[in-house]
């Protein structure tokens, strides 16, 4: 049997709603506004994010452009 490395178990374990993790670098203050904004909603960091991430792939799908794409 191959050996792992430490923690390639936890890299590949699937949350019970199908999500998985992905990692991303954001600049210091982006992820202040984004936590702070999460609070302010009552939602969560992630779905803040995964909502943006849908809605600028909706917009890529459409031709319609923004500053990021």
């Amino acid at each position: 049997m191959a050996s792992r490395k430490p923690g390639s178990e936890r890299a590949r374990r699937i949350r019970p709603d199908g999500r998985r993790s992905l990692l991303v670098y954001l600049r210091p203050e982006v992820i202040r506004e984004l936590k702070k904004a999460a609070l302010d909603y009552d939602r969560t960091a992630y779905e803040i994010t995964e909502e943006a991430v849908a809605a600028w792939l909706a917009a890529r799908k459409t031709g319609q452009k923004d500053k990021g794409g």
